[in-house]
């Protein structure tokens, strides 16, 4: 597979070096390039990276306004792409091409490999387990603690953190955040209470300071299972299990290759079914992190309520909008009828005829829902 990259970060450096090790995929030409691979063809002109000839797939990161764009012209075309997570401030890049996936099969893979992790069926298992015997105390937790140059606790580390527990409670149902010092952007800690759509809770605590591993955990009543790993997953990671009866065991889980874990996905994606992280992964995580930004804002709790992005949905809005127009044009219609009756204007009365071909034509423009594509189905996810 030939893949473009776009941005020069480090976080696209570190792709770059990735792709550059599996054989199975050529790493063509980057936009704007890399200093430290000048053998690699680079530029600036994204229109001319885009086209180039036997392109299979885009790493879409970069600046907020590169990322969005990339991603938008990406999936325009069909192409495969990997969009790096976040892909800006908001959902609206995911959003802008929510109706290319339906269109031309466009195939988006966000940058959330955590969902991915070998340990995360143990950790989804005792889920399962703590519901199943009637554990009402079963909660998950995401703990990590970055350093200041990390980036934005809100816009940068909290997107990426929601997509494993999400994968663990089901969709996000409340959101209640918390931040130190108090406000809309807080900087040495931030904590996020969710409410998974089985009454799940969920609590996600960001704090900066001297950096740890990361800690994702799933609670009961009498036992606690946890996977210790580095942000990055660049190392070994450690799934710990701590009961009142067994007390802790511990277990070394080897070092595993996101990258790769993301790359496997992309290759086996397809148009029939959406992947697995897919494009509504990433936008509920960034859905679900906008609804944070607003519990800081005022200071309470924040009901989802969710829509999907569709040509379905799309149309329903359009028409909706033009129900509404329509209603008005019609009362402005009647009123300088009767007004225009009252006055003498007896010629200006057949305005009011106007309105039955409007409300025909309008009828008929219902005819084009049967034309709309079926959404592809989702890939089913395991409880």
């Amino acid at each position: 597979m030939n893949v473009l990259i776009l941005g020069d970060g480090p976080e696209e450096l570190s792709w770059a070096y990735r792709l550059r090790e599996h054989p199975e995929h050529r790493l063509v030409a980057a936009c704007p390039g890399f200093k430290s691979m000048p053998d690699l063809p680079g530029g600036n002109d994204l229109d001319a990276a885009l086209a180039l000839a036997g392109l299979d797939a885009v790493i879409c990161g970069g600046a907020p306004a590169l990322r969005a764009e990339g991603l938008r012209r990406a999936a325009s075309t069909g192409m495969k792409a990997v969009a790096l997570h976040p892909p800006g401030p908001n959902a609206d890049p995911y959003y802008q091409v929510a109706l290319s996936r339906q269109e031309n099969g466009a195939i988006v893979v966000p940058d959330l490999p955590a969902r991915l992790h070998p340990a995360m069926d143990l950790l989804a298992k005792a889920v399962a387990d703590g519901l199943a015997a009637g554990r009402e105390s079963v909660m998950v937790s995401y703990e990590v603690t970055v350093g200041s140059a990390d980036g934005d606790l809100l816009g940068q580390i909290l997107p990426r953190m929601i997509d494993p527990v999400r994968a663990l409670i089901g969709e996000v149902q409340a959101v209640t955040a918390t931040g130190v010092p108090p406000g809309e952007h807080p900087t040495s800690r931030l904590t996020v209470h969710l409410r998974g759509e089985r009454g799940i809770p969920a609590e996600i605590a960001i704090s900066v300071g001297p950096v740890e591993s990361a800690r994702l955990s799933v609670a009961s009543a009498d036992r606690r299972t946890s996977l210790i790993h580095d942000m990055a997953f660049s190392g070994p990671g450690r799934l710990v299990r701590q009961s009142a009866a067994e007390g802790e065991t511990s277990v070394e889980i080897g070092s595993w290759d996101a990258a790769t874990a993301i790359l496997r996905v992309l290759d086996e994606a397809h148009a029939d079914h959406e992947p697995s992280p897919g494009l509504t992964d990433g936008t509920r995580a960034m859905e679900v992190a906008e609804a944070a930004a607003r519990s800081l804002r005022r200071g309470r709790t924040i009901d989802l309520h969710y829509e999907e992005m569709s040509e379905v949905g799309n149309f329903k809005s359009v028409m909706t909008s033009m129900g509404c127009g329509l209603i008005l044009l019609t009362m402005v219609l009647l009123f300088v009828a009767a007004a225009a009756d009252g006055l003498g204007f007896a010629k200006l009365t057949y305005i009011a005829w106007i309105i039955p071909p409007v409300l025909v034509v309008f009828v008929l423009f219902q005819l084009f829902r049967f034309g709309i594509k079926t959404p592809p189905p989702q890939a089913k996810k395991s409880d």
